[in-house]
């Protein structure tokens, strides 16, 4: 198989990841509802390593379709934001901080790029500094304001990762006259 093929069907993974983690919102969403906290635990506990691993895959595609056109900035938000989810998987939570602060430096490095559409990678930036904060507050126990809230941001940022994971995939919104360019 040719490495083309491997990046871009890496970005199925980034959208089977991003539908995933959207998904639980909505469990998680209806069994606050429904005050139902052990099958929510049971299925966060079946689906999220599966959307993780799937995320993690799709993270490498996504960056190497863009490694040519970014710079240190670009390595650094892979680095953090891949060596930030494997860790917040493996159950640190601070890890996450790590995560998203990478994944909002992948989405300004993809913005940079022009690799992707920019409103997807505006949309991944906002999406990660949004869910940063929320994603330790909430794992603390603080209020089902915040767990709303992080719901909602976690969304934006899953949207915006199956959004990137589908332009890789099918290579539409990159231009064919310039490869290397959204359009």
């Amino acid at each position: 198989m040719k490495a083309s093929n491997l990046i871009r069907w890496s970005g199925l993974a980034a959208v089977v990841a991003g539908i995933l983690f959207t998904a639980i919102n909505l469990i998680t969403l209806l069994i606050l509802g429904f005050g139902q906290g052990l099958s929510e635990l049971l299925v966060r506990s079946v689906i999220s390593p599966i959307a993780g691993a799937l995320l993690v895959l799709g993270l490498v595609g996504l960056y190497t379709r863009q490694s040519e056109a970014t710079d240190v900035i670009g390595l650094i938000s892979f680095l953090f934001a891949f060596f930030g989810t494997m860790l917040a998987l493996a159950g640190n939570v601070w890890a996450n901080m790590l995560a998203y602060l990478g994944w909002a430096l992948f989405g300004v490095s993809s913005l940079q790029a022009r690799i992707y559409p920019p409103k997807a990678a505006v949309l991944l930036t906002i999406g990660a500094v949004v869910t940063a904060p929320f994603s330790t507050l909430t794992v603390s126990g603080l209020g089902s304001i915040l767990v709303y809230a992080s719901l909602i941001a976690s969304t934006i940022f899953n949207v915006a990762l199956a959004w990137l994971g589908f332009v890789l995939f099918t290579e539409k919104g990159i231009s064919a006259e310039h490869p290397d360019r959204a359009e």
